[in-house]
């Protein structure tokens, strides 16, 4: 909690604005908020607690009263806190009806199990995809990909932004004029090509520009990052993708089997 509360003050730049930080982006309220939404979430602080007073954060925390203020401000308007002038900040709790976590790994199975979700496309077409996905693909520089970038919704709140190129040959049957919400790969497995194996790696990323305003979130927040290679049965690579998650809206939980058999125990994927 030391480091967290001397990089809390090193960011808190502007006591009347709040401005963000340079490093990074972050505003000091910001990051402030995160630190007592989780530990509310993790249960240091119980529902009829009070938080500690302003005056005690500003000193513990080495912020502005201000900075302290639109923290507090941050957790009421998500339900976790009530505040009545004169009186101390009382905890409600974190308010699991509202923005749910998604759990369970890859979005294609959770939509398989039928959880709500909306989708916005946000551009179809055919483009270069960058050198990253050209050597993932295993393509010759400047040969076009179809290309899908596309928002998802749960309730009213985006959880996810990506980004998927098809190889040619493996887009040739799709129909960019009818590209329907469900997972780009179920659309690609209809035309007769089938997924058989997929590299994934999970990573931790800042929100930049378009994309915090798109996730709605504040320029420099923490964003899960997925990035996958999907093989067909000749273990060639067809599709890649990139997701970018809100950690408040979606969670990825892996169950592992502890393997045994070898001089090397190690731990697997179920």
């Amino acid at each position: 909690m030391k480091k967290a509360n001397a990089q809390l003050a090193k960011h808190d730049n502007n006591t009347k604005t709040n401005a963000p930080s340079k490093r990074g982006g972050v505003p000091a309220y910001y990051q402030l908020y995160v630190l007592l939404a989780q530990q509310i979430r993790d249960g240091n602080f119980r529902a009829g607690e009070v938080l500690p007073s302003e005056n005690e954060m500003t000193a513990q925390f080495s912020v502005s009263r201000i900075t302290v203020r639109n923290a507090l401000h941050q957790l009421e308007q998500e339900g976790m806190v009530r505040r009545r002038r004169g009186a101390r900040t009382v905890v409600i709790g974190h308010n699991t009806s509202k923005n749910p976590p998604l759990f369970e790994g890859p979005v294609e199975n959770l939509l398989t199990r039928g959880i709500a979700s909306i989708v916005k496309n946000l551009s179809i077409g055919w483009q270069v995809p960058p050198s990253d996905v050209t050597e993932a693909l295993r393509l010759n520089a400047k040969i076009e990909c179809f290309h899908l970038s596309r928002l998802r919704f749960s309730t009213e709140e985006p959880f996810s932004l990506t980004r998927l190129f098809v190889a040619p040959y493996a887009a040739r049957n799709l129909d960019e004029n009818n590209i329907s919400d469900e997972p780009l790969l179920f659309q690609i497995e209809r035309t007769g090509f089938i997924a058989v194996a997929a590299d994934q790696l999970l990573s931790a990323v800042l929100a930049q520009g378009a994309t915090a305003e798109a996730l709605n979130v504040p320029i420099g927040s923490a964003l899960i990052q997925l990035r996958r290679t999907v093989y067909d049965k000749d273990n060639v690579p067809f599709m890649y993708h990139i997701s970018l998650y809100r950690p408040d809206q979606y969670e990825y939980n892996l169950r592992l089997i502890r393997e045994t058999s070898s001089n090397r125990p190690q731990w697997r994927h179920a």
